[in-house]
């Protein structure tokens, strides 16, 4: 799942957002919020986080990876990671274990009501 879509070239026509069937549904929708993640359970791992150029400021706190395909990445953290910051994310394999370095490319407060009461965050890293 890529967080950014290009948009499409094809002309999709006129829209008349006047029509009461478009309002209609525009008005029914207008609370959904998308949170799509994946159906694959949440990996647990280590998120490594360098506040400067010495590697002795390096912060690690947990996370889940929610979501992960081709070059992205989705975390769910109980902390805000900045936009732009640069991370690596510690995962355990079969053989040993890996880290996957990316940069947060977006992040939001989770929607879902467990979210919510738990104060949980979404970050999209772009994997380098």
């Amino acid at each position: 799942m890529s967080h950014y879509k290009a948009r499409s070239d094809t002309p999709v026509g006129p829209v008349d957002w006047s029509d009461p069937h478009l309002r209609s549904l525009l008005e029914k929708t207008a609370d959904w919020r998308l949170d799509n993640r994946s159906s694959l359970p949440p990996q647990e791992v280590q998120v490594h986080i360098s506040s400067g150029w010495a590697t002795n400021n390096t912060v690690s706190k947990p996370a889940l990876v929610v979501v992960k395909d081709d070059g992205t990445m989705v975390l769910v953290t109980d902390f805000a990671i900045p936009q732009g910051e640069h991370v690596g994310v510690d995962s355990a394999r079969g053989d040993g274990r890996r880290i996957a370095w990316g940069k947060v490319i977006d992040g939001r407060e989770g929607h879902r009501t467990e979210d919510r009461e738990q104060h949980l965050f979404l970050s999209w890293l772009r994997l380098d």
